[in-house]
């Protein structure tokens, strides 16, 4: 919450696990709620299917509708919510480049692996550095152990800083 308010995140995206769900009917509600949708199809290059939908849409709400088997991209100017839908996973996200990279990530399993590799990176300095200063100083690292709920928020902001997205 204190991180969302410090980022002003100009995005928002939602990824929806919609397996139980048939896709006509989630993605007719989504079109007569005004929003674009679009599906990917294993025809193209994920790359090339991001940046389509990203130059044919506008909107802050980003959604990305994962069925069985099938991905569907949806954009719209309002959030768009539904009671029956398990609670799908929200980003923030700060710009293009940081809204490219995260459907990316959520639409191919490449994409997933490099940008999780960049965070185990990030991290692994992050913690090289930490431990390098506290590991002569027991009272150092059992404060860093109690005052751990901050350290959330420094990963979100780290994350959206370097990644151009975090988690809500």
């Amino acid at each position: 919450m204190m991180a969302e308010r410090l980022l002003k995140p100009r995005y928002r995206v939602a990824v929806i696990d919609l397996q139980k769900f048939e896709p006509e009917g989630i993605i007719g509600a989504f079109k007569r709620k005004g929003a674009h949708v679009s599906p990917l199809s294993g025809e193209l290059d994920p790359g090339l299917a991001v940046d389509a939908f990203l130059s044919s849409s506008y909107g802050d709400y980003v959604y990305v509708l994962k069925f069985n088997g099938r991905t569907f991209l949806a954009r719209h100017t309002k959030p768009i919510e539904e009671k029956n839908w398990k609670a799908p996973k929200r980003y923030m996200v700060r710009d293009e480049s940081g809204l490219r990279r995260i459907l990316l990530q959520e639409t191919s399993k490449r994409a997933m692996l490099l940008t999780g590799a960049s965070v185990a990176l990030i991290w692994g300095t992050v913690l090289w550095f930490v431990w390098m200063y506290l590991r002569g100083n027991p009272f150092a690292t059992f404060l860093m152990f109690f005052l751990g709920f901050l350290l959330t928020d420094v990963e979100k902001v780290l994350q959206y800083l370097t990644l151009g997205y975090c988690r809500e």
